[in-house]
């Protein structure tokens, strides 16, 4: 999902909340902040899946059985316009869309969802077909990162598909060092943050109340408290308003020193 939130606003937002501007990061290291920024995205997106929901074309691999396990970057044309440098981890199938040719830029013939029984029944020997035009994708939540398309892909051509899912936040890059930071507030990285954006403030909660578990002089445990409520008050109210189930989260996920429990 395209983020807009640059990843040096968000530590300079943790970074005022922590009077660790002046200057900046002489309190935590900027690869702390960076370690805690990338343990708030998994533990946004493990309740909040739609936080990094993708809609892009994919290249499917030849046969009936697919994943979206470990996607390489040449095979996804993200929906977003971006060119992945890296492979795309994907969690679970949302839905699949259309067809998009042989050069996964052409929306095409729609896809249905359908059940694998409704194939197996209508045909036994559905896995052994070939042709260049899917029409069909069946999906089982028990292995939520596989799914099958009927007919089966060829060797040649090659085909894509658009299809939402999940996949795994990708984590900021974390290299820069003491005098040679990367997300400093003045400095020139463009990066942004891999989670949708209504997640910033939820990510600066989460990095403040994991600055404060540190074991140092200026820490204290009631703001560990405070920015651990504030974290998963915002994430249980928008389990709720997505689920309609409150999940009643009162620890803070990915912690190492967690207070509190989910209940």
């Amino acid at each position: 999902m395209a983020s807009t939130v640059l990843v040096k606003d968000v530590l300079w937002r943790a970074a005022v909340l922590l009077q660790d501007t002046t200057p900046q990061f002489h309190r935590n290291t900027e690869q702390e902040l960076v370690d805690w920024l990338n343990d708030g995205y998994v533990a946004i997106t493990t309740l909040l899946p739609s936080a990094c929901s993708r809609l892009d074309a994919i290249k499917l691999a030849p046969g009936t059985r697919q994943s979206i396990r470990a996607i390489p970057a040449a095979n996804c044309k993200p929906g977003d316009g971006s060119t992945p440098t890296e492979p795309i981890y994907g969690n679970q199938l949302l839905d699949a869309v259309c067809n998009m040719g042989a050069d996964g830029l052409s929306p095409g013939r729609a896809v249905r969802m359908v059940s694998r029984r409704m194939l197996d029944s209508q045909n036994r020997n559905w896995h052994t077909t070939t042709a260049s035009v899917i029409s069909a994708v069946t999906f089982d939540p028990a292995y939520p990162g596989y799914f099958f398309v009927s007919p089966g892909v060829p060797a040649s051509p090659a085909v894509w598909m658009l299809a939402a899912f999940t996949a795994q936040p990708v984590k900021t890059p974390n290299t820069g060092t003491a005098g040679s930071e990367l997300y400093l507030k003045g400095g020139a990285s463009t990066a942004v943050i891999s989670i949708a954006d209504e997640n910033g403030p939820d990510l600066v909660n989460y990095i403040a109340a994991r600055a404060h578990m540190k074991e140092v002089d200026w820490a204290e445990p009631a703001k560990v408290a405070a920015f651990t409520a504030a974290f998963t008050g915002s994430l249980n109210a928008r389990v709720m308003a997505q689920t309609g189930h409150n999940p009643n989260l009162k620890r803070l996920p990915m912690a190492p020193v967690p207070i509190g429990a989910a209940s």
